[in-house]
C-alpha cells in the first residue's frame, strides 16, 4: 500500500508480464525468442552497403558547415533549405535500397536453409 509519503515519487508502476504462451506443469512459459540469444549476426557485404545506405544522410545532415551557406539558390530557395530538403527524398531512396537488400538477403538465406 502506497502512503502519502511515496506520492512524490510517481505512480506506481505494476509490472505484468507481456506475453504467457503455454503452462506446463502449473508453471507458465513465457515464448521462446525466435532466435537463440547465443547465434550471432553474420556481417556481409550487403549489410554493410545497407548501413552504409543509412548512414548516409545523417553524416550529410550532421555536417552543416558543408551546406552553411546561401548561394547557389535554386528558384529563389537558399542552398541551406533546398539541400535539406534533396536530401528528404535521397534518404528515402537510400532507406528504401536498405530494406530492399536486407530483405533479400533474408529470403535468400531461408530458401537457401531448405
Amino acid at each position: 500500500m502506497r502512503t502519502p509519503s511515496d506520492a512524490r515519487h510517481g505512480p506506481a508502476i505494476d509490472f505484468q508480464p507481456i506475453a504467457q504462451e503455454t503452462v506446463r506443469d502449473g508453471a507458465t512459459l513465457m515464448p521462446e525468442p525466435a532466435e537463440s540469444p547465443t547465434r550471432r549476426q553474420v556481417v556481409t557485404p550487403t549489410r554493410i552497403v545497407a548501413g552504409l545506405c543509412l548512414l548516409a544522410p545523417f553524416v550529410s545532415m550532421l555536417w552543416v558547415s558543408s551546406y552553411a551557406r546561401i548561394e547557389p539558390t535554386l528558384i529563389g530557395i537558399p542552398f541551406f533549405y533546398w539541400y535539406q530538403m534533396l536530401w528528404v527524398l535521397i534518404s528515402t531512396v537510400l532507406t528504401t535500397v536498405a530494406y530492399k537488400l536486407v530483405r533479400r538477403e533474408q529470403r535468400l538465406a531461408k530458401d537457401g536453409g531448405r
